[in-house]
């Protein structure tokens, strides 16, 4: 069986600035959380991932099939979602409408009935805890909402990889614990998730597994208990991060 996630010789390079060197990552499941300072390549690992940003040089394959090989749009078919650490999300329409825009666009086309895009969506909400609130306007929400509805329209496309840029980026402790508790609910269901993320206390609730990167190569891959007593992960990343 392969992989959910499978990252051979990545190299990345803006300029004369190298980001990402040699990184070599394999996720089969459960939860991976990547720490590392502004800088270190993180999101820039989930653009290559997504098709955001090239590659330099390397391969990136989801559960065996060649993501950088074929177009951006396929990456839905093969199981991979992703949401974003500011939402993406447009306020004139309601909450539902904007979930439903996940299980409609997959693949790069229409390919999913009104109805059963709807259905999905309507899922996806009981999921995040926002059932409730499917017919408000996204304007109309708090911004902790916003990013349950971000992680709604996501899980709404049925992902077996779920990539996760900072979900707890801006949310208050009570909004953080809510989250963390979504995640939970989402791993448990067998969705893969790698997710980047500083919050310690969420990495640690959510995350089986935890690696780190400086200057885009990984120093620490590891649990999340050995991460926090991780002489490397202190030194270069603990002391400046909110715990």
């Amino acid at each position: 069986m392969s992989a959910a996630l499978e990252i051979g010789g990545l190299h990345k390079s803006f300029g004369g600035v190298r980001v990402l060197t040699e990184f070599e990552l394999t996720v089969s499941d459960g939860a991976v959380a990547i720490l590392g300072q502004n800088g270190a390549g993180k999101t820039t690992l989930l653009n290559i991932i997504t098709r955001l940003v090239p590659a330099d040089a390397g391969s990136v394959t989801v559960f065996g099939h060649d993501v950088l090989a074929g177009p951006a749009h396929q990456l839905s078919g093969y199981g991979v979602a992703r949401t974003f650490q500011v939402p993406r999300l447009l306020l004139d329409q309601s909450v539902l409408d904007n979930v439903t825009l996940g299980p409609l666009s997959a693949r790069g086309q229409y390919r999913a009935r009104r109805a059963d895009a709807t259905r999905r969506g309507a899922a996806a909400l009981d999921q995040v805890g926002l059932g409730a609130s499917a017919g408000r306007m996204c304007g109309a929400l708090p911004f902790g909402a916003r990013k349950l509805v971000e992680l709604a329209r996501a899980l709404a496309v049925g992902p077996r990889l779920l990539l996760l840029d900072e979900p707890a980026a801006g949310l208050s402790d009570a909004e953080e614990h809510r989250l963390g508790d979504v995640l939970a609910g989402v791993r448990e269901s067998g969705i893969t998730l790698l997710l980047i993320e500083h919050r310690m206390a969420l990495v640690s609730a959510t995350a089986s597994r935890v690696v780190m990167l400086d200057e885009g190569a990984i120093v620490f891959d590891g649990t999340a208990p050995e991460a926090l007593a991780s002489a490397v992960v202190r030194e270069r990343y603990l002391g400046s991060v909110t715990t």
